[in-house]
């Protein structure tokens, strides 16, 4: 018999340690390293990482973590906590208030369960599988913009691509001719939170990993969303990928667009 989880309680306990977690920003010099090119953790990250790897097997008996600053990618359990210490790291590096603690808990590659914590705002947004979406415990859903042309567009500049292979500005610029106006914020786990709680319609990225959309990805799917890889497939929940996050009335549009982009400027 498998692991019997209350799903309601569960995110209860992760929305604690998420706050918790994120305590540590205030308590910890950042000690920046880069990790490659325009690619960076602090001390706050790998801090937020150990106590998030210590707290959250508890939850869940046989459960494991994946995390971005972790070295445990390989391992695979049912249970499968996804986590971003910090998302947005650039941002917290230079003072920009839009960075999060993001906790996914997975499935066998099914999203259960979430929470993503931004400190400087004091949101935090958090679901489970059927039970809705909230921000500070208040119901959250997507907009109902049903064209792009009526929609405002969130959108990230994947920095860590080498900039010959990086697509993203190109479509940014593309859908800006169509959209009321766009806006890239750093930080792809609060771009997913921003369109479940309808703060635009449509969010794209050309290169995201698991922890970047693990934790958002339950929230938006509650809020009423979709979200899906490039070409139409489902999350998974390792490698990299394009992803595309909606109201889901304009998903099958902003589809349409980024397949025409890609035929013309490859994949």
């Amino acid at each position: 018999m498998g692991t019997i989880v209350d799903l309601n309680s569960l995110t209860e306990q992760i929305k604690v340690l998420a706050v918790e977690a994120a305590g540590l920003v205030r308590d910890k010099k950042l000690g920046t390293q880069s990790k490659g090119p325009k690619d960076f953790v602090t001390q706050v990250d790998l801090c937020i990482d150990e106590f998030l790897s210590s707290r959250l097997p508890s939850l869940v008996p046989g459960s494991l973590v994946l995390s971005e600053e972790g070295d445990d990618d390989e391992k695979r359990a049912e249970y499968q906590w996804i986590v971003d210490p910090i998302d947005g790291t650039t941002n917290l590096i230079y003072g920009l208030p839009l960075y999060a603690v993001s906790i996914g808990l997975v499935k066998n590659g099914r999203p259960l369960a979430g929470a993503v914590y931004n400190p400087p705002s004091g949101e935090l947004f958090s679901a489970y599988q059927g039970g809705g979406a909230f921000l500070n415990n208040r119901p959250i859903h997507v907009n109902t913009d049903a064209k792009l042309a009526e929609t405002l567009v969130l959108a990230e500049t994947d920095p860590y691509l080498e900039r010959k292979k990086n697509f993203s500005p190109h479509l940014i610029n593309e859908v800006f001719s169509e959209c009321i106006d766009y806006r890239v914020t750093g930080s792809a786990a609060l771009d997913v939170c921003f369109i479940a709680c309808g703060r635009g319609g449509v969010f794209f990225t050309q290169c995201v990993k698991p922890w970047d959309y693990a934790g958002g990805s339950i929230i938006l799917l509650e809020a009423g969303g979709t979200i899906t890889q490039w070409d139409k497939s489902p999350l998974p929940f390792e490698g990299k990928h394009g992803i595309l996050a909606t109201n889901g009335l304009l998903h099958a549009e902003m589809l349409k667009k980024i397949e025409a982009y890609l035929k013309e400027f490859g994949s």
